[in-house]
């Protein structure tokens, strides 16, 4: 079965989740102008909070000697987020943690993409190969590695900020992250003219 979204398109189930986290930024708005003030001297900007889907795979890292029965020895725990919309993984250095969010609002975020999203089981091959790879480069030769889910993916919501605004030359849009100040530029142009980045 799967579930109705606003522009009436339907979400296959592979892309559901219950209960997505939202997380709150860390990076507060005016901190997000300051990036933007910093790249466009003297403009004017607004300022607004959007959140972005991510899978979140927490897994259970042990190795072993190839060579050795016996239970794997002491592992480390990673949490992997994927981005829901790109299918690009990265490993977090944090638990994402908030507030319970409800599958609604995961759900117009899918809904807004178009073209195809990564499924469930694409977002967990690959938190499972990054946590893999990170692992690889730390181990002896000879030892081989178990991943296993700590527990089911979920699904995160992460915080950013849409800065859009302008000085008497140049008027911009840039995406800042909400966890740790990076900016991507979206839009740039001279005042009365813009052009889309990427």
């Amino acid at each position: 079965m799967s579930a109705e979204i606003g522009t009436g398109h339907s979400l296959r189930p592979d892309l559901q989740v219950e209960d997505p986290v939202r997380m709150g930024p860390l990076v507060t708005a005016a901190e997000a102008l300051a990036v933007f003030q910093r790249k466009l001297p003297g403009a004017l900007a607004e300022v607004r909070p959007v959140h972005h889907p991510f899978w979140w795979a927490a897994l259970d890292v042990r190795t072993r000697g190839l060579f050795r029965r016996g239970a794997a020895g002491p592992g480390q725990r990673m949490d992997v987020l994927v981005n829901a919309v790109s299918g690009r993984g990265m490993i977090a250095d944090f638990t994402p943690r908030g507030a319970s969010a409800g599958s609604s609002e995961w759900l117009s975020l899918i809904g807004e993409q178009s073209g195809p999203l990564p499924t469930r089981r694409e977002a967990e091959r690959t938190a499972r190969s990054l946590a893999r790879a990170k692992v690889v480069k730390t181990v002896k030769l000879g030892m081989g590695i178990e991943v296993t889910p700590a527990n089911g993916l979920r699904g995160v919501l992460k915080p950013n900020w849409i800065v859009t605004g302008g000085n008497e030359k140049h008027s911009a849009t840039i995406l800042v992250d909400g966890l740790d100040g990076s900016h991507y530029i979206v839009r740039v142009g001279k005042a009365g003219r813009s052009r889309e980045i990427g």
